[in-house]
């Protein structure tokens, strides 16, 4: 359950978030590996597997999320990425399957979605 603060914090990343992704200044992190109970997939395949072809949907979903499909906020601590940035992890309905998406701003406010699968989370 997000605190007040928290809740406050994703409405104002959703609306910078949404600003920036009507922009296209958005990246998906398409060159990684999930591990989906037990299975590891491309990220590409991860899409397939809920319906998503195209990386716009990815971004038309995106458009979609509200203050309530967020899971948790935390820091993004990898040095290999822009460090020290807030990730917000959301859950939606997509497909009729629970996807799990990822997202941060980087501090020039591009959108990166890090994540964008089914869920491992019930």
């Amino acid at each position: 359950m997000l605190s007040t603060l928290d809740k406050n914090a994703v409405e104002t990343f959703l609306k910078l978030c949404k600003k920036e992704v009507e922009r296209k200044n958005v990246l998906f992190i398409k060159n990684r590996k999930i591990n989906l109970n037990g299975r590891i997939l491309t990220a590409r395949q991860a899409l397939a597997e809920i319906g998503i072809f195209k990386e716009k949907e990815i971004w038309r979903h995106v458009m979609d999320l509200n203050v309530q499909d967020c899971i948790s906020v935390s820091f993004d601590y990898g040095v290999s990425r822009d460090y020290n940035t807030k990730m917000y992890v959301f859950l939606k309905m997509i497909n009729g399957k629970n996807v799990y998406i990822k997202l941060k701003l980087t501090y020039r406010n591009k959108v990166v979605c890090l994540s964008f699968h089914e869920s491992n989370y019930s």
